[in-house]
């Protein structure tokens, strides 16, 4: 094992030690600290990107490097003490970036370098630095930095409060989900992300598939008050900065082009899949089932359809294999090696199941990510993610790192631990994004990996990675019989899914659009209705709404569709190329890593498009690849 000085020294950091206690100390300082290096980067009057943007990152990183990592403690390892410290901590974050943010000697500074930058020769680092300043002066825009007097006061007093309340919003869906557990014959029943969905669709007792649906569809009932506190701010914040809703102000630093272009994409989508939807519900009774029973008779159905059970499919995807078969189609793809690090080099995790890889191309290591697999129940907020806790930085000798944390289920007594194809997708999802992260070829910080990229369009790498996983070069076994049968199910119930995306997505756009005449709750039963969502009478979905309420999907939930058209028409090059020609898929993966994964956000995600396509993206291929073209 490493030395904690060596593990400091190789850029890795310090798990072990990291503690509330020792962030509670060392934070503050850390605050303090750059608080006075800003002070002086205001004082010198800066007007070259390196004076700027450089000094003003090597101002805030140790203290924002170490708020990351807390707040990552909290997400993958709640416990009161990191409730407390980040409780206490975030007022003085929230400010700091605020004062960053409202300081208009650098928001005068970025400008008048801006200036400088546009008069110099065409190149891609000019334009790169273009993008990264005009991001500058429209954060500095977003955080207030026209307002004046109790104008600027009461924007962030808004901004402490949505910080707490979307902390606050997550603890409490965390906590709920760990105080359910229903037991019958002998059989504990939780309603946690990596349980729940497989009960819903498996069970046959109805009583407990009833007890499950209700208890997480009512979770969390004390966020209905903060919902509605919330949107409040969420207006009133708009408004300040001088715009007619949040959803505009959300829309203003993403790639799509404005609020009636996102709802005409949910509405021509809805218009697609709505006779489909139809008939896959006219298939399994929806119209007499309970909401508890549609999971459950669908999968009895595609059983029927398609002569396979996803019990029977899961034996052929334990973790590990799936993971290496991830790992070789990312070979195959974009040249790029994945190994797992040994005892000797391996650096301090904060929990037990944490494992730790390198990224290599061509012989020489590019990137280390952690992966956190397990569910932990009431220690671990439910879904997936990857984060990132080093972008490269050419100037500083940085590799990128990442995390991708997933809910898997535990393994079991033999130390296997086998997914549903759902979960493998996701696994192939995650990973995607790490790679947007660690195969970027952008070595400035603020525009390497996922940096700059829109948020509408972060999706598109992730997504994309989902085509893969079924593809044979994964080396993942299965009888050919059985995997014919699962590609051919791979649409069952395909714009009844769509449907439910659309759904979140239009709720969250109306929720940020403002102008509904109903209420949060109501609006949203309006919408399921609409969209033929089943619901228990006591449902307060919303209250675990986690993406638009305490994550960064506010009027943006609609990106995982604005993404999907980009992804399948990035499949769809290869199915243009030739699938099961080797050659061509290496050609074409190598020319999506040069662009999508390469550039990151060193330019738009349209750009980054245009250039492996050829052309504006096209949504003929989603609907084609999910059964849908008319």
């Amino acid at each position: 094992m490493l030395s904690e000085k060596k593990r400091r020294r190789a850029g890795f950091p310090a798990w072990a030690s990291f503690t509330p206690e020792k962030t509670m100390k060392e934070l503050p300082a850390l605050l303090a600290k750059s608080e006075r290096a800003v002070t002086a980067l205001e004082n010198s009057s800066p007007r070259t990107f390196e004076d700027l943007v450089w000094k003003l990152d090597d101002a805030v990183r140790e203290a924002f490097e170490m708020w990351s990592m807390a707040n990552h403690m909290h997400s993958v390892m709640n416990s009161d003490g990191w409730r407390k410290a980040v409780e206490t901590l975030q007022p003085q974050v929230v400010a700091l970036s605020l004062r960053i943010g409202q300081s208009k000697k650098l928001y005068e500074a970025a400008k008048k370098t801006l200036e400088n930058v546009r008069r110099l020769p065409a190149s891609a680092e000019r334009a790169m630095r273009e993008r990264i300043l005009e991001n500058t002066v429209k954060s500095a825009e977003h955080s207030g930095v026209s307002l004046e007097g109790e104008k600027k006061k009461r924007f962030a007093e808004i901004e402490e409060q949505l910080a707490k309340l979307g902390s606050d919003f997550s603890n409490a869906v965390v906590d709920a989900t760990k105080a359910f557990s229903f037991e019958k014959n002998g059989k504990t029943y939780t309603i946690d992300d990596a349980s729940y969905f497989e009960t819903m669709k498996h069970c046959a007792d109805r009583e407990v598939r009833e007890k499950l649906c209700r208890a997480r569809s009512s979770r969390a009932p004390s966020n209905t008050a903060r919902i509605s506190q919330i949107l409040s701010l969420r207006r009133e914040q708009a408004a300040l900065l001088g715009f007619g809703n949040y959803a505009e102000l959300s829309l203003d630093s993403k790639s799509a082009p404005s609020c009636e272009a996102v709802m005409k994409m949910i509405d021509d989508l809805d218009e697609a899949t709505r006779e489909a939807a139809r008939r896959e519900d006219a298939e399994i009774g929806a119209d007499a089932a309970a909401a508890w029973d549609v999971a459950y008779l669908a999968e009895r159905l595609r059983e029927k359809k398609y002569s396979y059970s996803e019990e029977e499919l899961k034996k052929h995807f334990e973790f590990s294999d799936v993971l290496a078969g991830l790992f070789r189609m990312t070979k195959f793809l974009f040249g790029a090696d994945v190994e797992e690090a040994d005892a000797a080099d391996m650096p301090e995790t904060w929990h037990e199941d944490v494992r730790f890889f390198r990224v290599s191309r061509g012989g020489r290591v590019v990137a280390h990510f952690y992966l956190d697999p397990y569910v932990r129940n009431g220690l671990k907020r439910g879904g997936a993610w990857m984060n990132e806790f080093a972008n490269r930085s050419d100037r500083r000798g940085v590799k990128p790192l990442a995390v991708l944390v997933l809910n898997l289920p535990a393994p079991d007594a033999d130390g296997r631990c086998f997914l549903p194809l759902m979960e493998v997708e996701t696994v192939f999802h995650e990973f995607g994004h790490a790679l947007q992260c660690m195969l970027t070829e952008v070595g400035e910080e603020d525009a390497a990996g996922i940096n700059l990229v829109e948020w509408d369009a972060v999706e598109v790498a992730s997504q994309f990675m989902e085509y893969w996983c079924l593809d044979a070069r994964t080396g993942i076994s299965m009888p050919p019989d059985l995997k014919e049968k699962v590609v051919a199910a791979k649409n069952f119930r395909a714009a009844s899914m769509c449907r439910r995306q659309l759904a979140f997505a239009k709720i969250d756009m109306l929720l940020h659009m403002g102008g509904a005449t109903s209420s949060p709750d109501g609006l949203k039963k309006e919408v399921f209705g609409h969209f033929g969502l089943k619901s228990v009478e006591e449902d307060v979905f919303l209250n675990s709404f986690s993406h638009i309420f305490a994550g960064g999907y506010a009027a943006g939930y609609y990106g995982y569709k604005w993404s999907e058209v980009m992804s399948a028409d990035a499949y769809g090059a290869f199915e243009e190329a030739g699938l099961s020609d080797d050659e061509a898929v290496k050609r074409t993966g190598e020319r999506y890593a040069r662009t999508i994964l390469a550039l990151g956000g060193s330019v738009s995600a349209y750009e980054s498009f245009r250039r492996f396509r050829g052309r504006e993206p096209e949504i003929g291929a989603l609907l084609r690849q999910r059964g849908l073209a008319k």
